[in-house]
């Protein structure tokens, strides 16, 4: 009897899908007049569902500050080349689309800046193994790009570029720096942007090089509003949508400052879908605001860095549509030993926990979902989004 109540429940739920897709009318028992009550469906509706159900959908995933050198070489040369992203590389390559931000060059030249104290730089052999996990493209834009001066930061952009890996946010010139990179997936294009804060800090007067890339400088893209509204509206009309990533923030400081807020805000109203943050080393919070996803900052990803917050990380996972933003997720995961890994049951959702806490403060919403973390992106606000976006086009 249960089976037979069970094809029938399957039957009716089959039945008001069905009229759902086609717009019919479906009268069910219980009406006033004794025919049944009508469930209308509208054209709109009808035509939404039936599009959003057969449309193009692309993932992208992004991560934060990855470097090779440091404790992150000790741990390679014990355990393989391969040892960092052994647990992540799956979750990476399933994306359509993969980007993290690369804290190091990848070079044997060049010599280190004067007076800076920190200095990374990795075998150019890492890029082969950037490749392996995944990523697509990779920002340059931060404060150790040119630990290893100009000869460093070169060799770097030619051997991303022999591998297959998309560089954006330094180059030869600001011109270069500024330029982005666009990659399709599926007929969806994304444009890809970078930007540094600390592009016009330098640590000695006897050499006082800054990484603000110029004319006929060589660097990485500085954090100027009116360029990046300039670039953002630019690739907007270029590209389905804009991926802007900003290295920027205060070291080990959970909340973003309000510099941070307002670049980010008004770089979602000149249309760009996704904000990526780096650099605080610690994860902040993420705010859905009208229709983009700002993850202000997404900690350390593949590093050394051993105090408690620095070793919580993170997998970002944004589903894209031609027209907006879809949904919003992110895998937790906790750097043991300089290699991320997910965290799974109880650990996992005292992570979302923390990130549903912060992310509160900026009005968004986030729950567990298993072991993952979702973001609320309220109905319609993508759509409104993308329309707004279109009006400000030139």
């Amino acid at each position: 009897m249960w089976c037979m109540r069970l094809r029938l429940g399957l039957s009716v739920l089959a039945a008001v899908l069905l009229a759902v897709l086609l717009g019919l009318a479906l009268r069910l028992p219980g009406g006033r007049d004794g025919g049944g009550a009508v469930l209308a469906v509208s054209d709109a509706a009808v035509r939404r569902v039936a599009s959003e159900a057969v449309e193009t959908r692309i993932t992208l995933a992004a991560a934060g500050d990855t470097m090779f050198d440091r404790g992150v070489k000790a741990q390679t040369a014990a355990h393989g080349p391969g040892y960092p992203f052994s647990a992540t590389s799956d979750i990476l390559s399933r994306a359509d689309i993969c980007f993290l931000n690369l804290e190091t060059s990848l070079s044997t030249s060049g010599s280190p800046i004067p007076g800076k104290g920190i200095w990374f730089r990795s075998d150019p052999s890492f890029a082969n193994e950037l490749l392996r996990a995944g990523v697509d493209v990779i920002s340059l834009a931060n404060n150790h790009i040119l630990d290893y001066d100009d000869p460093a930061l070169l060799d770097t952009m030619r051997v991303l570029a022999a591998s297959g890996i998309r560089a954006v946010g330094a180059g030869a010139d600001l011109a270069a720096a500024r330029r982005g990179a666009v990659i399709s997936s599926r007929g969806i294009s994304v444009a890809f942007l970078a930007y540094c804060e600390l592009a016009y800090i330098f640590w000695s007067y006897s050499y006082p090089k800054w990484f603000a890339a110029g004319r006929d400088r060589p660097g990485v893209a500085p954090m100027d509003e009116q360029l990046i509204l300039e670039d953002v509206r630019r690739a907007k009309r270029n590209a389905d949508h804009v991926v802007v990533s900003f290295h920027w923030g205060d070291e080990y400081v959970q909340i973003p400052s309000d510099r941070q807020i307002r670049l980010a805000q008004l770089v979602a109203e000149a249309g760009a879908s996704v904000v990526l943050g780096h650099h605080p080393h610690v994860l902040q919070p993420i705010e859905v605001y009208r229709g983009a996803v700002i993850f202000y900052s997404l900690g350390n990803f593949i590093f050394d860095q051993r105090k408690p917050l620095t070793v919580d990380s993170m997998i970002a996972l944004v589903t894209l549509a031609r027209d907006r933003v879809v949904s919003c997720e992110f895998i937790p995961c906790r750097i043991e030993n300089c290699c991320p890994r997910p965290l799974n049951s109880n650990r996992a959702r005292a992570a979302i926990r923390d990130m549903a806490r912060l992310s509160s403060r900026r009005s968004t919403v986030v729950w567990a979902s298993g072991d993952r973390g979702r973001v609320l992106i309220p109905p319609g606000e993508s759509r409104a989004k993308s329309e707004r976006a279109l009006k400000l086009l030139p």
